[in-house]
């Protein structure tokens, strides 16, 4: 028996990194040769890759969505053949074997291995050479889930008040490097305009129902605080009840992921301006004070510098209303399937209204659908005395 794995192979002249769209199989399933595997996009198009080797799929080494250059490892597999060399596989799935007894000792963190994926994933989130020689591994080989662990730990130990980059002063000027939030976010965008197709519409809400219910709870409780916002934002998760879609993600142009629940997106501004997203997982299952307890946990983590957007987040939220913006179009950022912005109230013909712009992936979302979902969330909001 030998371990192999199967790296990304070199599928046009020029061609430096591609995406992993998604996988076709799972760890344990029994793979033949040139069976398709796992679909990736380059700058060109969208391609299906074959694998090399029959034998067990032992695990993925990268995630839907990660960026990869070419010759970076993708998947293990074990196999009873002795795997051929590199330099004479197959062009479509070029990989490289690793039997057991091959396999490193731990090493010192000074000879720390780092793998060219996880070299590109550490560029992608902004970490320098020297700081990915410092990340804990303990099988000697830097791994994305070293790097993840890794960031986590220092998100923690991070506080409001992270200070910036040292500036550079130039003749005129000043110029200092983002922040590693930043990055990431500049990641993420970068990958959201490259995916997604975006339309937008808008319709007005009557606030007026969702301000007395919270005046009311917070006068009659002093020890339960509702927002107006926390209270809007109950009344979208159980709006996606009913429209799965909006429970949904697009693993690749040809997939739908839906999930059960709403992992609810809520964006968060920072004091150093950074922007992040605190998540509130399964959502719509939530009762109404176990949803705001929730929601305000989240929220402070976020503020403290924890970013919980993952693959599973399907729908963002972000509120404007206390800086008096009345209309704006919200940007999504995959893999959400939507955002939606909360602007200002206003009186209008004896209401207090605000207004609603949702910005949905057109590759799933159609605009019937996209109005059908803001009407269900205006309905809620006329009935929040009963959900309360």
């Amino acid at each position: 028996m030998a371990l192999v794995d199967v790296l990304i192979p070199q599928m046009g002249e020029g061609l430096q990194e591609v995406v992993i769209v998604g996988f076709q199989k799972k760890p344990g399933d029994r793979i033949k040769r040139d069976e398709l595997i796992y679909s990736m996009e380059t700058d060109k198009a969208v391609m299906e890759v074959e694998s090399p080797y029959e034998g067990i799929l032992k695990e993925w080494l990268a995630k839907e969505g990660e960026v990869l250059p070419i010759g970076a490892p993708i998947a293990r597999i074990e196999t009873e053949a002795t795997a051929p060399h590199p330099a004479t596989a197959e062009p479509a799935a070029v990989a490289e074997a690793i039997t057991p007894a091959a396999r490193p000792a731990p090493l010192p963190q000074s000879d720390l291995v780092i793998p060219p994926r996880t070299r590109a994933y550490c560029r992608e989130l902004g970490l320098s050479e020297a700081e990915m020689a410092t990340i804990p591994a303990p099988s000697g080989k830097l791994m994305p889930a070293d790097v993840d662990a890794y960031l986590a730990t220092r998100q923690a130990a991070e506080t409001t008040a992270e200070p910036s980059p040292q500036p550079t002063v130039g003749k005129g000027y000043t110029e200092q490097p983002f922040s590693q939030q930043q990055r990431v976010f500049v990641a993420r965008m970068r990958r959201s305009a490259q995916l997604v197709i975006p339309a937008t519409m808008k319709r007005p809400v009557d606030w007026g129902k969702i301000r007395t219910i919270v005046e009311t709870l917070r006068a009659n409780d002093f020890t339960f605080r509702p927002t107006e916002f926390q209270t809007f934002a109950y009344c979208v998760a159980q709006a996606t009840k009913t429209h799965p879609k909006f429970r949904s993600t697009l693993p690749s142009d040809e997939m739908v992921r839906e999930y059960a629940h709403t992992h609810l997106g809520i964006a968060v501004a920072r004091s150093n301006g950074e922007l992040v997203t605190a998540v509130v997982p399964e959502a719509d299952t939530l009762s109404y004070p176990d949803f705001i307890n929730a929601a305000q946990e989240r929220i402070q983590a976020a503020r403290e510098g924890q970013d919980q957007a993952d693959a599973a987040t399907q729908l963002l939220l972000t509120y404007m209303g206390a800086h008096g913006i009345l209309d704006a179009t919200p940007v999504l950022v995959a893999p959400a399937i939507a955002a939606l912005f909360i602007g200002a109230t206003y009186e209008q013909s004896g209401k207090t209204l605000a207004n609603l712009g949702l910005t949905f992936d057109h590759r799933l979302i159609n605009g019937v659908a996209g109005a059908e979902f803001l009407k269900t969330i205006v309905e809620t909001v006329a009935q929040i005395e009963e959900l309360v």
